[in-house]
């Protein structure tokens, strides 16, 4: 007498679904063939206490059920994702897959089983082969053997807390990350840090977004005032009709390094005294910039803004020469404007800024101006990159296979536009912990111009070539005779996961 609680339940389950089985797919009721995986699948989360009502908690497939019924049983497991563990999250996402129709027709969207996961993990592993070549005047040497090759590790965290609030962080290996440098300290892999991380609500207190924690420099412009990482602070975005948009932020791109003091006990040791309360300690070198942008058309837009910095600069911020002061002026500010545009199958986009340095001290024939300017074109025939600049957005997305694209871009920087921490590049593509070219220390004093193509040669998979060529914008700043600076070319392959 003792009947299988597949019959006992299947009138139950379709009973329950009241109207809704009115709007089932045009032959809901064809049987699920006996040996097909979705039973034992279902036997597996009923064990585990996914699916309940049945009794022992078991699953036995004596008599074929139909596609609806299996449906109607997944529906409930869908329900409960939140309570399951990988293995069965990964159960019940193959059957909403398989039984997808069926579900819809029932009002359960699959996507209820990603709305009850909210937690993703990803990866990225870069490899890279990178060559200079110094000009002889200032001293640098040129790369050799295992130092021509890099390696970079990232895992990335993201996901939601609520339906207006998400979050991300991300860990990554810190320094050059030099091949052979195993047993090195600070440029040996071993070291990891958490380079971002943030919370971002929507609609909140009536801002459209309001971002808080760390995260890159990307407020203001297309990009020659920016910071890929480590950037603490907040940034709010709001809306004004569908074309004009105001972004706003208050960020801390460097440390205080001059807040420092000798270690107690320990004469010409100095230790970083940030957050100690002590004098200097607070000095936060802030960057605050509000921005405008525009969309005119749909295929072209322009962005106005403005900054304020409290970071001071001299010869170990800029590329000039030693026998300048460590420090030459104690703030600026400054207004960028830049526009985007579409024409055909390209984007052409750039920035021009304006930069006003507070107590410059430089002076004579060799004084750095005190109102230095900037700009940066860029033109690339990437159908999915956004218009920033190259190196904050790749040209192609890496699931699409045997995708290709390029960009060409050049930028005039004079000495001081750019607050030290916050220029959009790094100088050199070479990266070393302890500093590799004299002349290499921001992003300004400086014209370069620099190539890149990149292709998906397999899902995931991301192949980059480079090719930059430095110059002095100033090379009587830097006691040089020649403006020549350094001539770099990169390899690189990415592995996304």
């Amino acid at each position: 007498m003792k009947k299988t609680l597949v019959t006992l339940l299947a009138p139950v389950f379709i009973l329950s679904s009241g109207a809704t089985a009115l709007a089932a797919p045009a032959n809901p009721f064809v049987d699920v063939p006996a040996k097909h995986w979705a039973y034992d699948a279902v036997a597996i989360l009923a064990k585990t206490g996914i699916v309940d009502g049945y009794g022992d908690g078991t699953f036995r497939g004596d008599r074929n059920m139909t596609r609806y019924e299996m449906a109607e049983i997944i529906d409930k497991a869908i329900a409960k994702a939140d309570q399951a563990d990988a293995v069965s999250k990964a159960l019940i996402d193959k059957l909403a897959v398989e039984f997808e129709a069926e579900l819809n027709s029932l009002g359960v969207r699959v996507a209820k089983v990603e709305a009850k996961q909210n937690v993703w993990i990803g990866g990225e592993t870069r490899l890279r082969w990178v060559t200079n070549s110094p000009a002889s005047e200032t001293g640098n040497a040129k790369l050799h053997g295992s130092d021509n090759f890099e390696f970079r590790q990232r895992l990335k965290f993201w996901g939601t807390v609520n339906d207006n609030v998400s979050w991300y962080g991300r860990l990554t290996t810190v320094g050059g990350n030099k091949f052979g440098a195993y047993e090195g300290i600070s440029n040996s892999g071993s070291a990891v840090g958490i380079d971002l991380f943030a919370i971002t609500a929507k609609n909140f207190l009536g801002i459209d977004s309001l971002r808080v924690g760390r995260f890159p420099l990307d407020s203001v412009g297309h990009g020659i005032l920016g910071k890929a990482i480590g950037v603490d602070g907040f940034r709010l975005d709001q809306q004004f009709g569908p074309n004009v948009t105001f972004t706003g932020a208050v960020n801390n791109v460097k440390w205080n390094a001059n807040a420092i003091t000798n270690a107690a006990g320990n004469p010409g040791v100095s230790v970083p005294i940030d957050g100690t309360g002590l004098p200097g300690s607070g000095d936060a070198r802030t960057l605050t910039n509000g921005q405008l942008a525009f969309k005119l058309t749909d295929n072209f837009g322009m962005k106005a803004g403005y900054y304020w910095a409290d970071i001071p600069g001299g010869r170990t911020t800029m590329n000039v020469a030693a026998s300048y002061p460590v420090t030459m002026f104690d703030r600026s500010q400054g207004w960028i404007v830049g526009f985007n545009a579409k024409v055909g199958d390209y984007k052409l986009f750039g920035d021009y800024m304006s930069t006003t340095l507070d107590n410059n001290v430089a002076s004579g024939p060799f004084a750095i101006s005190s109102n230095p300017k900037g700009w940066f074109l860029q033109l690339t025939n990437s159908k999915v990159s956004p218009y920033v600049i190259y190196g904050a957005a790749n040209l192609v997305n890496p699931v699409q296979v045997g995708t290709d694209a390029w960009m060409v871009s050049y930028r005039s920087l004079d000495a001081g536009v750019s607050p030290s921490g916050a220029g959009g590049w790094d100088t050199g593509t070479v990266a070393y912990a302890t500093q590799l070219n004299a002349f290499t220390k921001a992003s300004d004093n400086v014209k370069c111009l620099s190539l890149a193509y990149q292709k998906v040669i397999a899902k995931n998979v991301l192949m980059s070539l480079e090719y930059a060529d430095f110059k002095l914008k100033n090379k009587t700043l830097a006691g040089l005779n020649s403006d020549s600076l350094d001539k770099n070319t990169q390899v690189k392959f990415e592995f996304f996961y």
